[in-house]
């Protein structure tokens, strides 16, 4: 994004000193350095008054909409620094200077045994199918 706003990939077929908006959508880093970004090497480029969002990432456990806690992601308002809490299942689009990356990336890390145990019985499961099951 630098190279693209400083001219250094050429020239711009649409102005990055005209962004208004940011969306951010990745892992929880990437967001986490587009956020760092706006407020540092960018921060020259970009007007004062764009809004940045990010996608921010929900295991869906419950699919029942702020039911079962395990999407709470932590805001911390940048102006107070008071902490509030929202449900990422329901509200995925969040302001990136309020999403606190480090609650992130251990929320997400959360079901991390649970996702490798079932890898593992997917590979299995796939090894004993007849070869006439398995698809091509």
């Amino acid at each position: 994004m630098e190279a693209y706003a400083s001219g250094k990939l050429g020239a711009q077929a649409i102005p990055f000193a005209s962004t208004d908006r940011i969306i951010a959508i990745g892992s929880d880093r990437m967001m986490a350095a587009v956020a760092k970004a706006r407020r540092d090497v960018l921060a020259k480029y970009l007007k004062e008054t764009h809004v940045a969002i990010g996608s921010i990432n929900s295991p869906m456990q419950c699919m029942m909409k702020e039911i079962c806690a395990q999407c709470l992601q932590p805001h911390v308002d940048p102006a107070t620094g008071k902490t509030t809490y929202v449900f990422s299942c329901f509200n995925q689009d969040q302001p990136l200077d309020q999403v606190d990356f480090g609650a992130l990336a251990q929320r997400l890390a959360q079901n991390g045994v649970q996702e490798k145990l079932t890898a593992l019985w997917i590979d299995r499961c796939l090894k004993l199918l007849p070869p006439e099951r398995k698809a091509a």
